[in-house]
């Protein structure tokens, strides 16, 4: 080989040789410098800590921070690296210096490390110091040097340097030996965390504290001599004692942290002292009205309607080590139940958002049959007739249910849907009626954040006279700019604007402001310090779940009441169980500047029949009736007239009836005591049966044969006459059944025993008016 290859190989050997030790150089940091457990910690936003929960290895390591305080930094570096914002990870003066005071001392008194070279020791564990080791530290500490900057060392470095026991981190030390954050560490304080990871055994009680009180003031001294601290902060800093035993962390928020993944950080917009009372108030009740019921769980939420940021989150009635099995460890905020009524006023909205009621139009409340189906009031009454309004403040069964048919329950699903609600996750043929009366599932996030949505959308309509993108959506736990919608917590599936019309919330709100208060608050209207709170409750079937959701134009609470494995109470309800807890939570807020303004701009004014909550007829003037002006939602222009008005003619004389059909009107009467019966023979349906429906199911008992003849359940059937002195004719399959002669307070009704199958049922009175409906009867599935 000549000299010229020869010299030619060397230079590629040399070459190759240094692109390895560069690009060794340049891969030798790992991903993460610390492979290491941390704690989940949660704090409020205010920075006090509210819970944490240690690391799966057993030590209190708080995740690392960005942000450290000016004087831990100042006290720090004077201790451990006065030149580190000067050096590249390895101080040349120090290492020399620790050369000579080790050659001196004939042993190791002075290792010369950085704080750079020191993370690289904790993150390779602590490893034997040895002069191989030594020279590692110094490479890596220039490597890092050359990815981080000096405070992103500092941040690492403070976050697993070692304070004694099982305490790691910045932190952590603060919060364990001081109580609170390192943002208000004193001079002292700061001094004492600076010095510990040096030596953290001296942490614990013993002659080891004299030494670290001595540490620490020789580090206060230093930091008066280089002008960090004047000589009062060095004199208070030297009289302030060490800390004594570690304080215990708090536990508050136990099943919102609980849920949270290990390791995570989290900076809540929850509200400290409001998180605190808020779990006072609910552990109040959990040992006192719901545990002399055996109701063994509660939760709430208190969120700000205009952010939607969370400031008081209850997950259940704090655990306690004596109820091992009682279900307080479960995170009902988040858990799927039975919603009961809590859909029932978005019904209500939805209907006179479309214009096809009026706040006040009367809904039929009388018996009903949906294939099989006969929902019943709470109080298992009928009014024959009720404001739409009053269905939604009393939550009656029956009227919305005839309001669900009247909307579409398929359509009313994709809306609620539409409105961000998750868990409905079944077919409206599969819920059918029951889809507002608590077939469907809803966690009390998602019903407290929708409730507030729309109590926003309404805000914002009466601040800019239109919805604002963003405004529907769903509660963040993070501290939000109200101002950007970017910055929310957000669901794909949500629409931007609110699909329902301003005045349909305005009244929907209205409606639920009307609602009788729980006993201790039946007076509410009669105390002028006393708060306009627009509030709805539901109880499940079974009374497994009771609910209480309440709003102002500043804030949203909700509350749910039960046993978590689901065992009903008989006398748990939203109204008994719930609704005491909701107002408890309000009376510790703050007012409301001012209640919801009407929304006058999506207003029309109207003459509206005072008694049918129709828009009013000439009919409706001509009978006396009062005729109102008033400002109904805009869409509700091209509702129907008033259809109870009539003009009826008797004795060559016509004058205006309000008549309702004779089943609404049967009912209606028991209670109505102003209600004037037309004449039966002009009015139009004089006879009308109650029960059965027409293509109404009806069930045997479980235990009865379906087999013709051997079926003997007997049912009763009902019928109404406008005349109290008609005579009904019952035929069943043109069979002769029997005659009712009078009406009774139950009506007219008559005992029947049909057989299993389809069967036709008529009626007719002596007029020869009559009434045909088939329905079917079948065995309990």
């Amino acid at each position: 080989m000549s000299v010229t290859s020869r010299h030619r190989l060397r230079k590629i050997l040399l070459s190759l040789i240094t692109a390895a030790l560069v690009a060794g150089y340049a891969l030798m940091l790992p991903r993460q410098l610390f492979d290491v457990p941390y704690s989940t910690v949660l704090y409020a936003r205010d920075g006090e800590l509210l819970h944490a929960r240690v690391a799966a290895d057993g030590q209190w390591r708080f995740p690392p921070e960005s942000h450290l305080p000016e004087k831990y930094v100042a006290a720090l570096v004077e201790y451990e690296d006065h030149r580190f914002f000067h050096h590249p990870g390895v101080s040349l003066p120090a290492v020399v210096r620790a050369a000579l005071q080790n050659w001196q001392a004939e042993r190791v008194v002075s290792g010369g490390s950085t704080l750079t070279m020191q993370l690289v020791r904790l993150s390779r564990g602590n490893p034997p110091r040895t002069v191989p080791e030594k020279l590692r530290e110094m490479v890596t500490a220039t490597r890092i040097e050359w990815s981080y900057t000096k405070e992103e060392i500092l941040a690492l470095y403070a976050a697993h340097a070692p304070f004694g026991g099982n305490v790691v981190g910045l932190e952590a030390a603060a919060w364990r030996y001081f109580g609170h954050s390192p943002e208000d560490l004193s001079w002292a304080e700061a001094a004492t965390l600076a010095v510990l990871p040096n030596s953290p055994a001296l942490i614990h009680p013993g002659r080891g504290r004299e030494a670290l009180q001595a540490k620490r003031n020789r580090l206060l001294e230093r930091l008066l001599r280089n002008g960090t601290l004047d000589t009062l902060e060095y004199t208070a800093a030297l009289i302030e004692p060490l800390p004594s035993a570690p304080t215990v962390l708090p536990q508050q928020a136990q099943q919102l942290a609980g849920g949270l993944p290990a390791g995570t950080l989290l900076h809540a917009s929850i509200d400290a002292a409001l998180q605190e009372r808020a779990q006072q108030i609910v552990d109040h009740y959990g040992a006192g009205p719901l545990a002399a019921n055996r109701i063994r769980n509660a939760a709430a939420l208190i969120a700000d309607v205009q952010s939607g940021e969370v400031l008081a989150y209850v997950g259940n009635i704090t655990p306690s080590s004596a109820d091992a099995d009682d279900g307080r460890a479960v995170d009902i905020v988040q858990s799927r139940r039975s919603t009961g009524s809590l859909l029932k006023p978005f019904l209500y909205a939805a209907l006179l958002s479309e214009g096809q009621i009026l706040p006040h139009t009367l809904v039929f409340d009388t018996p009903l049959n949906l294939g099989g189906f006969t929902p019943t009031n709470y109080d298992k009454q009928f009014s024959g007739v009720v404001p739409a309004s009053t269905a939604v403040a009393r939550s009656l069964n029956v009227p919305t249910v005839r309001m669900l048919a009247q909307y579409n329950s398929g359509r009313f699903l994709s809306l609620l849907r539409s409105m961000g609600l998750t868990t409905l996750d079944r077919s409206a043929d599969n819920y059918g009626a029951t889809l507002v009366l608590g077939g469907a599932e809803g966690t009390l996030w998602e019903m407290t954040g929708l409730y507030a949505s729309l109590a926003r959308s309404l805000e914002r309509y009466n601040r800019a006279g239109a919805y604002a993108a963003g405004d529907m959506h769903p509660l963040t736990l993070t501290p939000t700019d109200t101002a950007s919608p970017a910055a929310r917590s957000s669901s794909p599936t949500q629409e931007d604007l609110c699909p329902l019309s301003p005045a349909s919330l305005w009244y929907m709100f209205e409606a639920m402001s009307g609602v009788n208060r729980p006993e201790e608050e039946a007076a509410w209207q009669e105390f002028s310090t006393m708060k306009q709170v627009a509030w709805k409750t539901g109880t499940s079937y079974g009374n497994r779940d009771a609910w209480a959701i309440g709003l102002t134009p500043r804030y949203v609470v909700g509350v749910w009441v039960g046993n978590a494995d689901g065992e009903g109470r008989a006398a748990m309800t939203g109204v008994g169980s719930a609704a005491p807890i909701l107002f408890d939570l309000f009376s510790m807020l703050p007012s409301a500047p001012q209640w919801f303004a009407e929304p006058l701009g999506d207003m029309e004014s109207v003459a509206v029949c005072r008694r049918s909550g129709h828009r009013a007829t000439e009919w409706c003037r001509a009978s006396g009736d009062p005729v109102d002006t008033e400002a109904i939602p805009r869409a509700g222009m091209a509702s129907e007239p008033c259809p109870y008005h009539r003009p009826l003619t008797t004795d060559s004389t016509t004058r205006s009836w309000f008549i309702l059909p004779p089943a609404a009107e049967y009912y209606y009467r028991q209670s109505a005591s102003d209600y004037t019966v037309p004449p039966a023979a002009t009015a139009l349906r004089p006879l009308e049966l109650i029960y059965p429906h027409h293509n109404a199911i009806l069930y045997l008992p479980k235990g009865f044969s379906a087999g013709g003849e051997t079926a003997t359940e007997r049912f009763v059937f009902r019928a109404a006459h406008r005349s109290d002195s008609a005579t009904l004719h019952w035929h069943l399959d043109n069979r002769y059944l029997g005659t009712t002669r009078s009406a009774s307070a139950t009506g007219h009704t008559l005992t029947v025993a049909p057989s299993a199958g389809e069967h036709w049922l008529t009626v007719v009175d002596e007029a020869g008016n009559s009434q045909r409906i088939r329905f079917t009867v079948l065995p309990r599935p």
